[in-house]
């Protein structure tokens, strides 16, 4: 039987922003392979550099093998589990260097993922960069921040609307490479042709209200490096205080997979030329 593969249409794009002079922020994307990663990092001097890319590198140089061999049959974990572990050996690696490598002890790194399969979407998160999800015109946050000022405001220690100039927004409770192991957030979506997935770092998510994300990437969905520009840009018209980083994730309607004919019927073929 046939079965409908949805494409994508990928767009990433990450600035500095006004004020640092250092981009610590990472992004990767592989319509291949229906992959985008963002990472945030933080540490000393450079080092948060150095981990957001490292845990990028190794997502991205383990991925593709890892959803090739399930694409074809492979006997091995689903997505969303074999995605888990190469997180893991990403926060091992970040740890090790972090407590080896003079200049980048504490360093670590938030990491936002999706990678589709099939008619679903795997979500993987850890830290304050979020995803988003654009359907039918309405923008909804699919992500749980890992940070003090979340906990806070679901305990009500903060009133939601105070939350905003509290000093604690930018302490995250979870990261890559802080610790020698990590609690990851996992979760499946199940697709539909149009939905617009959003990642970004919270450069974007502090400085740009979600009706305005949500107006922006509504009008702009058939340009994603369009909506992705003017996204950065109205983070930099806001202050631009953080590195401002994001990707842009279009699900299409495919082609339906062409089925390989069995050996018996390539033989009969192969007879009567």
């Amino acid at each position: 039987m046939n079965r409908l593969h949805h494409r994508l249409e990928l767009a990433c794009l990450s600035d500095t922003g006004r004020v640092r002079t250092l981009n610590e922020d990472a992004v990767a994307v592989d319509g291949e392979h229906g992959i985008a990663v963002i990472a945030d990092g933080m540490g000393g001097h450079r080092a948060g550099e150095v981990a957001s890319r490292m845990a990028l590198d190794i997502l991205m140089e383990r991925l593709p093998a890892k959803i090739s061999q399930f694409r074809a049959g492979a006997r091995q974990p689903m997505p969303l589990q074999f995605a888990e572990q190469i997180i893991a050996e990403a926060n091992r690696a970040v740890y090790t260097a972090a407590r080896q490598q003079t200049g980048c002890a504490g360093m670590g790194t938030t990491l936002a993922m999706v990678l589709l399969h099939g008619r679903s979407m795997a979500l993987l998160h850890v830290g304050d960069s979020r995803i988003y999800r654009l359907r039918d015109g309405r923008l909804q946050l699919l992500t749980r921040d890992d940070s003090l000022l979340h906990d806070q405001v679901e305990l009500g220690v903060i009133a939601i609307e105070d939350a905003r100039e509290s000093h604690n927004r930018h302490l995250v409770t979870q990261a890559i490479g802080i610790g020698p192991s990590v609690s990851v957030h996992l979760q499946e979506e199940r697709v539909s042709s149009g939905d617009i997935f959003l990642l970004c770092t919270d450069g974007l998510s502090d400085l740009v209200e979600e009706d305005d994300i949500e107006l922006i990437v509504d009008s702009l969905q058939t340009n994603l490096p369009l909506a992705a520009s003017h996204l950065v840009q109205l983070a930099n018209d806001n202050g631009g205080y953080d590195n401002i980083s994001l990707a842009l994730v279009r699900v299409l309607d495919g082609q339906p997979a062409v089925a390989r004919p069995g050996w018996l019927a390539r033989l009969f073929g192969w007879l009567a030329s």
